[in-house]
């Protein structure tokens, strides 16, 4: 064995640890010396605009004062089985909904799915080489068919005219178009578009009509004329939106100077500084900012990226994004929605209530427990893969037929390192 100084290796250690130890406080403190630049600047317009409010909360007078609301809480879940398919294998939202005056508690499966969503007349279906572009594309699809999902759960909230009071969704009120935008993403089936929005009533459906960013369009329109609130509720921001829009806003206002403003956007992208971390240094415990107005799919007057849905992306409606903070202990969550609260205070002091449920959790407890509730479980996803590449192989076999069986032997053996291509404990022939 060689000793560690005459080991040729042995200076990464000491390299790292060199590094750890000298260089790590040095980048920490550079890195809190702008932080604190940041925050001075933010807190500056926040203060200026007067977007900082405090919460009160006393459990022993709010629980009895909102025991008679009706709160619903949405979400989506989906099999994270890989497939070659068009579309996830099973898919399905949820709403958990809770009214404590009438002791009502229970879960409802809005939507489902057991089959494909997306039309295979498009080129996507042609047989690719590329395994990243295919995994890439799958995920896209994936994101999509639990996005247009939770969307049409709020839809039928709506349309099913009960009294609810507060409605709130696991994730943003609305989701970014970037990645659905690319040339080649597969429209619905005219089935699934019915299914999804019932009210669509269009007898001859387009391609245009189909594709995700149309029909998710519909769905935005619909929720935008809720009679209740909706919100949108994200626990892990790792944007600056709010940031960069309350910026820009207050620059062109001459708050801040043109300089001033670039530098500190410059600043932020450059050490990537998301809200999150920001409001965590800003804001105290039962704090909590009001929304500003935020075009999620324009950066100032720019679109994100340019496409061919440009003229549908520019109808999406624009989204007031605010932030609250619940504890000392957890990151600001953030909080969207397609209307200004016409009942700030008391919304958001909901919102604070239902995430102190739990200690140091400082997310809405009922937006767990429907994560929970339309969670496709492991052993479903595993049994429904092994059924699906049974069947595959067997009609392969059947049939042969070569891209059938090419197909069903890329299918078996993708990601297969847990097994058959690792050496044996025996060792390896030398």
């Amino acid at each position: 064995m060689l000793k560690p100084e005459n080991n040729k290796y042995s200076n990464l250690f000491v390299n790292y640890m060199n590094n750890a130890v000298h260089g790590s406080p040095v980048v920490q403190d550079n890195f809190l010396k702008v932080m604190l630049n940041v925050s001075r600047t933010v807190l500056k317009i926040l203060k200026h605009a007067n977007l900082v409010i405090d919460l009160d909360y006393f459990p022993s007078t709010f629980w009895p004062q909102n025991k008679d609301k009706t709160i619903a809480f949405v979400d989506g879940g989906l099999d994270k089985s890989s497939f070659l398919s068009s579309a996830p294998l099973t898919i399905r939202a949820g709403s958990y909904i809770v009214n404590k005056a009438l002791n009502e508690e229970f879960f409802s499966q809005q939507k489902n799915c057991l089959v494909d969503l997306y039309d295979q007349k498009n080129d996507l279906y042609d047989f690719v080489d590329d395994d990243s572009f295919e995994d890439l594309m799958l995920n896209k699809k994936k994101d999509a068919a639990r996005i247009i999902f939770e969307a049409s759960t709020l839809v039928n909230h709506i349309q099913s005219k009960r009294k609810i009071d507060l409605c709130f969704l696991h994730g943003p009120i609305e989701a970014i178009l970037t990645p659905f935008t690319q040339q080649g993403f597969p429209p619905f089936t005219k089935l699934a578009v019915d299914y999804i929005i019932p009210f669509y009533k269009k007898k001859k459906l387009s391609f245009e009509d189909r594709h995700f960013i149309n029909v998710y369009l519909e769905c935005i329109k619909f929720i935008k004329k809720s009679p209740f609130p909706i919100y949108g509720v994200v626990e892990t921001a790792v944007s600056a939106a709010y940031t960069k829009n309350l910026l820009h806003i207050y620059k062109n206002k001459g708050i801040i100077s043109e300089k001033d403003y670039r530098e500190t956007v410059d600043t932020i992208n450059r050490y990537r500084i998301t809200d999150a971390s920001l409001f965590e240094v800003i804001l105290k415990k039962n704090q909590a900012l009001k929304p500003i107005e935020i075009q999620k799919q324009f950066y100032g007057q720019k679109i994100i990226q340019r496409s061919i849905w440009d003229e549908w992306v520019e109808q999406y409606p624009k989204v007031f994004m605010g932030y609250l903070k619940a504890t000392d202990n957890q990151s600001p969550i953030r909080i969207e929605t397609l209307n200004y609260p016409g009942n700030l205070i008391n919304d958001f002091k909901y919102i604070l209530a239902v995430s102190k449920l739990l200690p140091n959790y400082g997310y809405p407890i009922g937006l767990n427990v429907v994560d929970r509730f339309v969670k496709i479980s492991n052993w479903m996803s595993k049994a429904s893969r092994n059924y699906f590449t049974t069947h595959l192989l067997k009609k392969a076999i059947n049939n042969k037929d070569k891209n059938t069986v090419s197909l069903a032997l890329k299918v078996l053996s993708k990601k297969n390192r847990a097994w058959m291509n690792r050496p044996n404990k025996k060792g390896v022939k030398r």
